[in-house]
């Protein structure tokens, strides 16, 4: 009983080292994914002690190792995916070390040189996966393949199950089989990682394009604010003599409406905001500029340092996501509400985002849904899309963000901890 108690608990750090490949957080308070852990191993070891057959205690474990997983952010797909692989290649690696050791039967088949071997074989397994398999999984990337790669391991295990059932007795076979189900389970483990780092390689692909785009824009309208300054220089000899000839005649007012005039026509076409961020200026022109013809109620408040220690690749993703968001929502509501501030104070930098909304909105633990007729049936909801790539870059400068809605008004307040570039 000591040793399948000390093997269990030494297969648990197997699990643990599977679990840190699949997962980056974990979503319960500190201390309570330890005591998960330990009550995953008591299960595991009661389980083990009652007499069964092996493939219920195999799916048995398996439904403990799918709730043990719940500790982890991530989708239910992924979530079980990971759960079936983990449990998978552990029974291939038990079986495998059945069969290899069947003629000895030191201590019966189950005494512990089998636990020594099967422990071998999966920390020999795990290593490789981390190694050679694993670089993008941890990445929570909205696939739909995740439900459909489920499939494998569930058929290598059910394979497993029959034949340690029926054809025990041949171990040439069993050990075959049991080898070649490592095998496809560990190009499902590469299968899958290639899948997230297609995927993620693809959206970061669209931040640049969108990123470029409102360079893009920006340089546009530099160019065409430079081309207002040379005419206005070109006519600034007319300007003055009809300022002066107004002043002379002391009519004030008059003044004021004239220079009122150079100045509207001084500011470029589609420069909504010029804080001298050319990340933030760049990127926010080009989300106003699409909001001022798609909604009637846009305001628009941005005060910050010229050189800020934030990528512009972070800001896209955030305030790209949030903005596209907040548009999108507000074109279906009756208001047609935008507002946009964003100031910096003291190491601090604010961003608050409002916008209108129709409908309701359900919330799920990490994301919202709109439920307004059946729009945005592709998954990507009013808000759902991109909030959790905008938690991430939160998290990375040490934010935090809030979320809320009320009187279908839906508000987004995020606080990051930003430097200012010191001057070269």
């Amino acid at each position: 009983m000591l040793e399948m108690i000390v093997f269990h608990t030494a297969v648990l750090y197997i699990i643990l080292r599977y679990m840190q490949c699949f997962f980056d957080t974990v979503r319960v308070k500190k201390g309570r994914d330890l005591e998960a852990y330990v009550l995953y191993l008591a299960a595991v070891c009661l389980v083990d002690m009652v007499p069964a057959a092996m493939p219920l205690k195999y799916i048995t474990d398996t439904f403990f190792l799918y709730l043990l997983v719940q500790i982890y952010h991530g989708k239910q797909g992924k979530k079980l995916l990971a759960a079936s692989l983990i449990q998978g290649m552990n029974l291939f690696c038990e079986v495998l070390a059945v069969y290899l050791l069947y003629d000895c039967k030191v201590d019966g088949i189950y005494g512990r040189e089998m636990y020594y071997i099967t422990f071998l074989l999966m920390y020999v397994c795990q290593r490789v996966i981390e190694k050679f398999c694993i670089r993008n999984i941890k990445q929570d990337a909205a696939l739909k393949h995740w439900d459909l790669l489920i499939f494998l391991p569930m058929i290598s295990v059910i394979v497993i199950c029959v034949l340690i059932t029926f054809d025990l007795e041949n171990k040439y076979i069993g050990s075959a089989v049991s080898a070649g189900m490592i095998c496809l389970n560990l190009i499902v483990f590469y299968i899958c990682d290639e899948l997230v780092g297609t995927y993620m390689q693809l959206k970061e692909s669209a931040v640049v394009a969108r990123q470029l785009e409102s360079y893009s824009n920006q340089l546009n309208v530099v160019m065409k604010s430079e081309e207002k300054v040379r005419g206005l220089r070109h006519d600034l000899k007319h300007h003055l003599s009809q300022i002066l000839m107004l002043a002379d005649k002391n009519k004030t007012s008059e003044i004021a409406e004239y220079v009122r005039s150079m100045q509207e026509d001084l500011l470029s076409r589609g420069e909504h905001i010029s804080s001298g961020n050319a990340d933030i200026d760049s990127l926010v022109n080009l989300m106003l500029e699409r909001a001022k013809k798609e909604l009637g109620n846009v305001r628009c408040r941005v005060c910050v340092p010229q050189e800020l220690d934030i990528s512009g690749f972070d800001w896209n993703i955030i305030l790209g996501n949030l903005m596209d968001n907040a548009i999108d929502a507000a074109r279906q509501s009756e208001d047609k509400l935008l507002q946009l501030k964003i100031h910096y104070r003291q190491g601090m930098l604010f961003i608050e985002i409002r916008n209108s909304f129709s409908g309701e909105l359900l919330k799920t633990q990490e994301q919202y849904l709109s439920t307004k007729d059946h729009d945005r049936t592709d998954g990507s909801q009013v808000h759902g899309l991109g909030i959790r790539n905008v938690r991430r870059i939160v998290e990375k400068y040490d934010g935090s963000m809030e979320i809320s809605d009320r009187d279908h008004i839906f508000e987004v307040r995020i606080l990051l901890y930003v430097s200012v570039k010191k001057e070269k």
